[in-house]
């Protein structure tokens, strides 16, 4: 169990470190918004290709409720995953903030921060979520699926949604992603973190209901990790 959460942390670490670093290094230019979105779903797709054979790379905790409360994985593992994720989200912003301090304070840590009012932004966060976890159920979730398929698939979602949400509320999606840059910044994106913690889970717990509701082969499904019931 201890390596599976460590490949948490290291995921979640490479998420926000290069996520959000991109962010920090490339604000002000004029292809900012598709050049950062394409860094955080290059990186989810590596890290899913990477770590998942060992954790199932759920790097965010609104996945892994979503898929304890699906039956999909154990409920006895989930504070273990969760706290790594938060560990590894908070060590890259550390990373940040020895690496780059000015460039990582100017753009808040890359904090997410909603554009439009908070109920709108916990329902579009949630929507998007819910596409991601729609997503991640199918490949995570049932034998069916193509081994090749999960990282290009995932990875793709995220960047989908970041190009279209991404002005709207940062494109979180993720509740370890925006509360560790959250918590070095301090301030509104502190105070509104909530958003990104609502709106993520409930959209990810709708996902994995929907999508247990419309499995067609139940003999298909497996937990996630596959093995993790040898645990």
């Amino acid at each position: 169990m201890k390596k599976r959460i460590l490949a948490e942390l290291l995921g979640t670490f490479a998420i926000v470190f290069f996520g959000c670093g991109s962010i920090a290094t490339l604000a002000g230019q004029p292809s900012a918004h598709v050049a950062v979105n394409l860094v955080f779903g290059l990186v989810v797709t590596s890290m899913i290709y990477a770590l998942g054979p060992i954790s199932a790379a759920h790097f965010n905790p609104a996945v892994t409720v979503a898929f304890a409360l699906a039956r999909r994985f154990p409920w006895r593992n989930v504070p273990g995953y969760i706290a790594g994720q938060i560990l590894g989200a908070i060590l890259a912003c550390t990373a940040l903030k020895v690496i780059i301090p000015e460039l990582a304070r100017a753009c808040s840590f890359g904090a997410t921060v909603a554009r439009i009012p908070a109920d709108r932004a916990v329902l579009s966060e949630g929507i998007t979520t819910f596409f991601l976890m729609f997503v991640i159920m199918s490949v995570a979730t049932d034998r069916s699926a193509n081994s090749p398929i999960p990282g290009v698939a995932i990875g793709g979602m995220v960047m989908l949604g970041g190009l279209m949400e991404g002005p709207l509320t940062g494109n979180s999606l993720n509740p370890a992603r925006s509360l560790a840059p959250a918590i070095f910044s301090g301030g509104e994106p502190l105070a509104s973190v909530w958003i990104y913690i609502l709106g993520p889970v409930l959209g990810a717990i709708g996902a994995a209901v929907a999508f247990e509701a419309l499995r067609t082969l139940a003999e298909d499904a497996h937990s996630a990790p596959a093995d993790i019931g040898r645990i």
